[in-house]
């Protein structure tokens, strides 16, 4: 097994042992360095690399809904912040629109602080 097999697999373990509520702030931290990726994308005009990050971002954020629990006080309207979010990201990524991700990327940090805080 070479060493960039056993890093993966590592990772991968890693991310399966975490609890839920740390498991969300990691999806929520990724998908911000996506994020970040493709607004760089758009600055460039990179369309292939800002649709993958954007991509990457939109499957990263619909991670994090089947972990919430609907019937806790403020469930269902996480799910639909998140839905908000990820419908945001389809449209952004089709106008390769800054201000909408950028509007997105201070939901999820806001989001993100908040999970750090619970």
């Amino acid at each position: 097994m070479d060493i960039n097999m056993a890093s993966k697999l590592y990772k991968e373990n890693s991310l399966m042992t975490l609890s839920p509520k740390k498991f969300i702030l990691w999806l929520l931290e990724e998908s911000l360095k996506a994020l970040e990726k493709g607004k760089e994308a758009i600055k460039y005009k990179d369309i292939v690399e800002q649709n993958n990050q954007l991509q990457i971002t939109q499957q990263l954020i619909l991670e994090i809904i089947p972990l919430i629990n609907e019937g806790i006080d403020g469930g269902k309207q996480l799910i639909l912040l998140i839905e908000y979010v990820h419908r945001g990201l389809i449209e952004a990524n089709i106008d390769s629109d800054l201000t909408v991700l950028k509007e997105l990327e201070a939901v999820l940090s806001e989001l993100k602080s908040a999970w750090e805080e619970i």
